[in-house]
């Protein structure tokens, strides 16, 4: 347990919680276990956290941010707290920041040196993975998957299920209740009109890689095709690793993806 010093007099801390000597508790925290804190991990104050709950290092949780609350779900007992919520390190929750343990057989997990401004909100069940960021107000539901590298600007909602490609981005305002491929933009609600160029170039891909891609999209959003017709030409260039990228993304979304501005709604995996 940290010395004293790092914890307030008013923090509340009961059950199982375990942390490391330099976690900092602020005023008015409230930790009920199984909790399990890493080092460098500084809760500044008004701060719930409800196990079964593991944090990693040097995470910072901004006034009022609660992590590990039940599921939003009337079926779900919430005084069950398994299986519970993972968080890696180096992830900034700002105030009002929510996310909730998982309902099903595995965790709700957030990787590792994320970033959630104010009032943003991850369902229970959800996989966000590393280097995203989720701008104020916006919320995932339950079952969402966001790969590595996404944007999800203000007050924008992701449906429940949907899964969020690498590098994708989603514009403010908007909201998706299909996915989004890796690197492709949300421009309108359920609608990828374009692509994340300037993500792509900020992240180091070169010409080529960036070109293969512009393909992918055209594949899918421009040359008037189905679904079907799409699938079978991307096939065709399935030794390419970017375009086995895009044909592996459709086998594991679950929902329809986005359509463009030109096409009809395309249907899912199946």
């Amino acid at each position: 347990m940290p010395e004293l010093d790092t914890i307030h007099p008013t923090a509340v801390i009961d059950g199982d919680v375990q942390m490391d000597d330099d976690v900092v508790i602020g005023p008015h925290c409230i930790i009920t276990g199984p909790v399990r804190i890493k080092s460098g991990t500084r809760l500044m104050g008004q701060n719930w956290i409800h196990g079964h709950c593991k944090i990693g290092h040097g995470n910072v949780l901004f006034t009022g941010a609660r992590i590990g609350g039940p599921p939003q779900d009337l079926g779900f007992d919430p005084e069950q707290p398994e299986p519970g919520i993972l968080i890696g390190d180096e992830n900034t929750f700002r105030e009002g920041f929510t996310a909730h343990r998982g309902k099903t057989e595995e965790p709700t997990r957030i990787g590792s040196n994320n970033f959630f401004m104010s009032n943003t909100h991850v369902g229970h069940d959800c996989q966000v993975r590393n280097n995203c960021t989720l701008a104020s107000g916006a919320v995932l539901g339950g079952h969402v998957v966001v790969e590595d590298r996404v944007i999800i600007g203000g007050n924008t909602a992701v449906a429940q299920f949907v899964h969020i490609g690498m590098g994708a981005f989603l514009t403010g305002g908007y909201a998706t209740s299909q996915g989004v491929p890796p690197w492709f933009m949300l421009t309108c609600t359920n609608t990828c009109g374009s692509l994340n160029l300037i993500g792509m170039r900020r992240n180091g891909m070169d010409k080529e890689d960036i070109a293969r891609r512009k393909w992918v999209y055209k594949v899918l959003y421009r040359m008037n095709y189905s679904l079907k017709k799409a699938r079978e030409t991307l096939e065709e260039q399935a030794a390419d690793p970017i375009v086995r990228e895009y044909l592996d993304f459709l086998d594991a979304s679950d929902k329809a993806i986005c359509h463009g501005t030109q096409r009809p709604n395309r249907g899912g995996a199946g």
